[in-house]
């Protein structure tokens, strides 16, 4: 059974304006991105074949994410990235900053 210190939230549990997101890559490229589900400590996100950056972020290379809706910006490092069967990017990335993981917690927090 998978452990996980934080609860996990899919996508068809938040407000459908707060799974649209937008990455910015170290080289400043910006997609947009749609969550998959989230906790208070990462995402995991979907990139259409189109919004796929030439230059793929590497394993722990940090992204910011930012959820417009809320005006909310996280620093996040990518863990890891495949292609689905569609061509979509599937991103998962982690949160490394406590003080946003307490921001990204409170709004999850509402859900409940």
């Amino acid at each position: 059974m998978e452990r996980r210190i934080a609860q996990r939230y899919d996508a068809g549990l938040l407000q459908e304006d707060l799974t649209k997101v937008l990455l910015v890559f170290p080289d400043k490229h910006e997609t947009e991105a749609h969550v998959i589900d989230i906790t208070s400590q990462g995402f995991k996100v979907s990139v259409p074949p189109e919004g796929v950056p030439t230059c793929m972020p590497h394993e722990r290379e940090t992204v910011e994410i930012y959820i417009e809706v809320i005006y909310l910006r996280v620093m996040c490092r990518c863990v890891h990235y495949v292609t689905d069967q569609n061509g979509n990017l599937i991103i998962g990335f982690y949160v490394f900053d406590p003080d946003d993981q307490v921001k990204l917690r409170m709004i999850l927090d509402k859900i409940d």
